[in-house]
């Protein structure tokens, strides 16, 4: 957790779009003072996962169920709660702890409970996407108090719910999970304030990455005009949550997905006058 300089692991940058990939290849593509926003605003709903062991075998990972109920406290605390399944090796990669602590908890697997919490933020100056050298896209990112008071509030609703399903412990995201949980009979309350959340102590992931290639009114305030067209060239679409003007305060995909159907009819209506277009600008 902290500010960071992220090189983007998709190698392959023909098939792939989204926030990250889309606003690289706008960038590669051409002289930035063309689009000064390109790239500004990116935000990613920052992401923990929160344990809970059970006395029981509770099937965690069977069924249909993965997904089945969300607490959204986004618009009040700037956060939402979503029951997940993250199967062995993400559950592994996503909490604390090395070695023998790993070793212990792993194998209480089938028993343990599962909270992904996301926090709810706002585009800032500074978050933005870029390319090295190499002309990979990097994610430069830098946490505000809000959204770290955000994950706080996040990870003590998720340990009230954990107790009220009387799980035997729960552990906190900064502990390590043999050496140091929480028991139901006295949790160390300690885990759930601030300082507990510091660079290096924690797993964050990016949930949903959005923005990027807003759009907006014109190229001095935005990347794109409704429906994705690129500003200076409307023969170009950008058609996926890279198209958001600042995050927003749910689970994005159905937005996106509604985006890129406008998009796609925006082309259909248009394909006459964006073929006429496109053959004037190579002449």
């Amino acid at each position: 957790m902290g500010a960071g300089r992220i090189p983007h692991p998709c190698r392959d940058r023909r098939r792939r779009g989204g926030a990250v990939n889309s606003t690289a290849l706008l960038i590669r593509s051409g002289p930035r003072d063309r689009r000064p926003r390109l790239g500004e605003g990116f935000t990613c709903h920052p992401a923990h996962i929160l344990v809970a062991e059970h006395a029981r075998e509770i099937t965690n990972d069977v069924g249909s169920h993965a997904k089945s109920f969300c607490l959204d406290r986004a618009e009040e605390e700037c956060y939402i709660l979503e029951t997940c399944v993250r199967f062995p090796f993400t559950t592994a990669k996503n909490v604390t702890g090395f070695g023998m602590d790993r070793s212990a908890l792993m194998p209480a697997f089938p028993r343990l409970q599962m909270i992904l919490v996301f926090a709810c933020e706002e585009a800032m100056p500074g978050n933005r996407i870029t390319i090295n050298r190499e002309g990979r896209p990097v994610a430069q990112y830098r946490f505000t108090p809000a959204v770290v008071e955000a994950l706080v509030r996040a990870t003590r609703a998720s340990t009230r719910i954990f107790f009220a399903a009387a799980p035997c412990a729960s552990t906190p995201p900064p502990r390590r999970p043999a050496s140091h949980r929480e028991e139901r009979d006295g949790p160390d309350r300690r885990a759930h304030r601030r300082p507990a959340l510091q660079p290096g102590r924690i797993s964050v992931s990016a949930a949903h990455v959005m923005c990027g290639c807003g759009m907006g009114a014109g190229p001095q305030d935005s990347v794109t005009a409704a429906p994705g067209r690129v500003h200076g060239a409307p023969w170009l679409r950008v058609a996926d949550a890279s198209l958001f003007a600042d995050s927003v305060e749910i689970n994005p995909y159905l937005t996106a997905m509604a985006l890129a159907d406008r998009v796609a009819g925006g082309i259909r209506a248009g394909a006459a006058t964006l073929l006429t277009a496109h053959a004037a600008a190579r002449v």
